[in-house]
């Protein structure tokens, strides 16, 4: 009984935060380099100067990513190959990908920058979210929708449609 009268209190002040829950799957207790993969479609407008130009492009997205925190939450660098109606594009995007959901469907809310160094020079932010199933410890695919500004040579609004393969390989642990 004296046991218990010293452990009560105890278990009582320990905040509910110090609890630490830990899922099982491919993000939980490690750390995960992602190598991704993947094609999408872009429809821009843009304007310079006195010249306007919009139109659809298809694009190529190759990007990496490490995660961080126990979340499954990532920082990301990816590069995007782009073709078609607004011409040729080269784009860098960085950022950060808080993920939500602990089961093998999880969403996404992505939060960056996006750097066009050779079709402008333009630099903006960019928004973007969107879904991903986990196909084993290794694999999972994903598919959203995002939405860039940026200035620089001018104004551009860019809306995406992505989807994607994502290799997950663990590097070490979350703590």
């Amino acid at each position: 009984m004296k046991r218990f009268l010293i452990a009560l209190p105890l278990a009582l002040a320990t905040p509910a935060g110090a609890v630490e829950y830990l899922e099982d799957g491919p993000y939980a207790r490690q750390r995960s380099l992602i190598l991704t993969v993947g094609p999408g479609a872009t429809y821009t407008e843009r304007i310079s100067g006195t010249s306007a130009v919009s139109g659809l492009a298809g694009h190529l997205d190759l990007g990496a990513a490490i995660t961080v925190g126990y979340e499954g939450d990532e920082v990301f660098l990816l590069a995007r190959g782009s073709t078609g109606r607004p011409g040729e594009e080269l784009a860098l995007i960085t950022g950060y990908r808080s993920v939500f959901g602990s089961e093998s469907w999880r969403t996404f809310f992505d939060l960056g920058v996006s750097v066009r160094p050779i079709s402008g020079p333009w630099l903006g932010p960019r928004i973007g979210f969107g879904a991903r199933h986990t196909l084993s410890d290794h694999f999972a695919l994903y598919g959203g929708l995002g939405f860039t500004f940026g200035f620089g040579s001018g104004l551009r609004a860019d809306t995406e449609l992505f989807t994607g393969l994502q290799w997950i390989i663990p590097v070490g642990s979350a703590s």
